[in-house]
């Protein structure tokens, strides 16, 4: 794996071998339909956008499950 085919999410490097939305990222890591924050690339985007925002090799994502409970 070298940068050219990976992003860094949460902090550590994954493979990505080619651009996609953060939807299909989501569905990549089994967790669309998961109630979730994301950033890319320093920026909260609002689910809305998960379908419109591409991710390409060299971004940075951070992805949050949120969960209910105390």
């Amino acid at each position: 794996m070298t940068a050219q085919d990976s992003i860094i999410l949460n902090g550590v490097p994954y493979f990505l071998a080619e651009p996609c939305s953060v939807i299909r990222l989501l569905e990549l890591l089994n967790m669309k339909g998961n109630p979730v924050v994301v950033e890319h690339n320093g920026s909260a985007l609002l689910p809305r956008d998960f379908s419109r925002v591409t991710v390409v090799p060299g971004d940075t994502v951070e992805v949050v499950s949120i969960v209910a409970g105390g």
